[in-house]
């Protein structure tokens, strides 16, 4: 797709957006301003009218909700505004915590995702921290795009101005660049509902305020009665998906304990709503409400994934792939991003290759951090243990310093199991941070280590 092309559409969707949101769709701080009613991928999905299809897809390929198959590795590259000087910005250590909060619920929901990040670009212009919905958002979107990867652009507001009025989001999809865009105070779910849109995912509450023709029914059994629709509405209207209950907009229909109070609402056939409050995907009141995904909402995002043109390097069904496993503790590149360990347990690191189509340099995670804290242990002895399996790799190097990053010991690995043993001077509380550090590349697969603290 050339750039005059993408100018077309993004002028497309800014004159026509315009006009379908002069009708006061959405709320003064909305949580997502994706607007499915402009949807310019108007490609029929298999599964509308036809959720079999989703279930025979997952029976297909073996999918099991009891058990966490890890079935693709998704790199993300961000690209995180900050004022001229560099301040302002997101932190490395807030972003680990976009990455731990969005692969805890996929681990959670059994989804079968997990994500990394490939990248982090700083962009250095003040007059981009506040990004316009309708035109500079899009654009940004579209100049700054990477192959290969989800391009997450992350400022401090996003903001939407309609017949004179102004609203803020804080996140969105945009259909057109493929990219998410979201606000520094993003919600703990927010990046998880984002991405749920690039593969595929609607609004539970979409066209709740339309008439039947659009409108989703509570009954999962009501179907069409002219001439021109059939099948069941529930699998065609809404967000096309029978397992997600039919809902109006949550935001101010969800109590302190996320239970539904708008019972008494009626759709356009009568019947009383029954909304859940915990789905990703919807808007309810309260943030921290939202944790799960459904059956059909996992399997949209599978098969959507596997349609992609980079899902032959994102599958980990590819034994060549190995060598993009990640661990969940990524990122921790730096001291700010360092991931704590506790006493006395076992963690499971790699080092692993940077998927860049298109790119004949080997890139490699060079770095992990580690923190852990000590207390009233004096005269004892601190005990970290680097065990490995790979035989072909002997580059390692342990280095532990101290809270205020003087060097402690420093040691290279020679062997499959190497321990190193600090002697604690202190009975004071101190933080200790520990860089491991891979000084070869490894050529075929990710390098897997087990890393351990123990007091002695």
């Amino acid at each position: 797709m050339n750039r005059k092309f993408y100018i077309i559409l993004l002028a497309l969707g800014f004159f026509v957006n315009i006009g379908i949101q002069s009708k006061a769709q959405f709320l003064d701080d909305e949580f997502c301003g994706n607007n499915e009613i402009l949807n310019l991928d108007v490609r029929k999905k298999p599964w509308k009218g036809a959720n079999s299809f989703l279930y025979d897809y997952l029976k297909k390929i073996n999918y099991s909700d009891d058990i966490d198959s890890i079935r693709y590795l998704v790199p993300l590259k961000f690209w995180i505004y900050q004022n001229d000087d560099g301040s302002i910005g997101l932190s490395d250590s807030t972003l680990k915590r976009f990455m731990d909060e969005l692969n805890y619920y996929q681990q959670l929901n059994k989804t079968g995702f997990r994500y990394y990040i490939r990248e982090i670009e700083r962009i250095n212009k003040t007059k981009r921290i506040k990004l316009g919905y309708f035109l500079e958002a899009p654009w940004q979107s579209f100049v700054h795009k990477d192959k290969g990867c989800i391009n997450v652009f992350v400022t401090q507001t996003i903001k939407k101005r309609v017949w004179g009025e102004k609203y803020m989001v804080r996140g969105t999809f945009n259909t057109v660049t493929d990219a998410v865009l979201i606000q520094y105070n993003s919600s703990t779910t927010g990046l998880s509902h984002e991405i749920g849109h690039y593969f595929g995912l609607l609004h539970p509450h979409r066209n709740y305020n339309k008439g039947k023709a659009k409108q989703e029914s509570v009954s999962r059994t009501r179907a069409f009665k002219g001439i021109f629709k059939k099948g069941l509405i529930c699998e065609k209207n809404g967000d096309g998906l029978a397992d997600t209950p039919a809902e109006p907009k949550l935001s101010h229909l969800v109590n302190n304990d996320c239970e539904f109070i708008g019972k008494s609402l009626k759709d356009r056939w009568g019947d009383n709503y029954q909304s859940k409050t915990d789905n990703i995907m919807s808007y309810p009141t309260h943030y921290r409400c939202r944790k799960v995904f459904t059956e059909g909402q996992k399997a949209v995002m599978l098969y959507s994934a596997s349609q992609n043109k980079y899902a032959p390097f994102w599958t980990t069904a590819q034994a060549e792939n190995l060598v993009y496993r990640f661990d969940k503790y990524e990122p921790d590149n730096n001291k700010e991003t360092a991931t704590i360990i506790d006493i006395n347990t076992v963690q499971q690191h790699s080092f692993h290759k940077i998927f860049i189509p298109e790119n004949d340099k080997l890139v490699f995670d060079k770095e992990d951090w580690l923190t852990f804290q000590t207390e009233n242990t004096k005269g004892k002895t601190i005990n970290i243990t680097l065990n490995y399996q790979n035989t072909d790799n002997k580059q390692l190097s342990i280095i532990i310093f101290d809270e205020y990053m003087h060097l402690l010991k420093e040691k290279k690995v020679s062997q499959n199991k190497t321990t190193i043993n600090l002697p604690i001077k202190t009975s004071a509380k101190s933080q200790y941070f520990i860089l491991i550090k891979n000084n070869k590349n490894p050529v075929n697969h990710a390098f897997i280590y087990q890393i351990s603290v123990q007091i002695l």
